[in-house]
């Protein structure tokens, strides 16, 4: 039950460990996908946005915006309290796992040449 707890909460524990590893690994794919951009075509232009690593960043540092705000929200809501469930980490969990993949194996492949 631990693998399957860490496996739909794992990126919000990471984030409650450490509160800015969103904004990091966000940073990372948006840094990852510029290098990439100006090396192989030098053109930043509204499809950048459209590449996976791009789409990938801003997707995490937005989870970690909603995540900072839910964790703000659910520390005085526990003075009353109140349970939190988190039913939209099931929603926004398999959204990140899928972006961040895509956006690996879109910086692979261009990495080796392929478009």
């Amino acid at each position: 039950m631990e693998l399957l707890g860490w496996v739909f909460f794992g990126p919000a524990k990471l984030i409650a460990l450490f509160p800015y590893a969103g904004f990091a690994i966000g940073g990372a794919f948006l840094a990852g996908q510029a290098i990439q951009t100006t090396l192989l075509s030098g053109a930043f232009n509204r499809d950048w946005f459209r590449q996976s690593a791009a789409l990938a960043g801003l997707v995490w540092i937005i989870f970690n915006l909603y995540e900072l705000q839910v964790s703000a929200v659910f520390g005085k809501q526990q003075s009353t309290g109140a349970e939190l469930f988190r039913i939209d980490l099931t929603v926004i969990t398999p959204i990140l796992y899928v972006l961040t993949g895509a956006a690996v194996f879109a910086a692979f492949g261009r990495g080796r040449g392929q478009k």
